[in-house]
């Protein structure tokens, strides 16, 4: 069962093809709107290389998932997990709280 929405042609070939185009003093690649809409791609995406094939992907979202992780860890808090022997060899009695 097909998954994404592409027009015929792209639906037809898995090996879709695309120029290089020249953007100034570097180069750019046309992707299509479907793809854009599918990957959720917007103004900016990240790169890299990955075994000799560009892999390009959206940017991750900085605080993506903040909400969740902080939750959970009020869920398992314990007084022994906030400074873990952090100030093991210190003297608290320095320090003024």
């Amino acid at each position: 069962m097909l998954q994404h929405s592409y027009n015929f042609a792209e639906r037809c070939f898995n090996d879709m093809k695309s120029k290089i185009i020249s953007i100034g003093n570097s180069k750019g690649v046309i992707i299509p709107s479907s793809f854009m809409k599918d990957l959720g791609l917007t103004d900016a995406v990240e790169m890299e290389v990955v075994e000799n094939t560009l892999v390009i992907r959206p940017v991750a979202k900085v605080r993506e998932g903040w909400e969740e992780r902080i939750a959970q860890a009020a869920k398992d808090d314990s007084s022994k997990n906030r400074l873990p022997d952090f100030f093991k060899d210190e003297k608290l009695e320095d320090w003024t709280w």
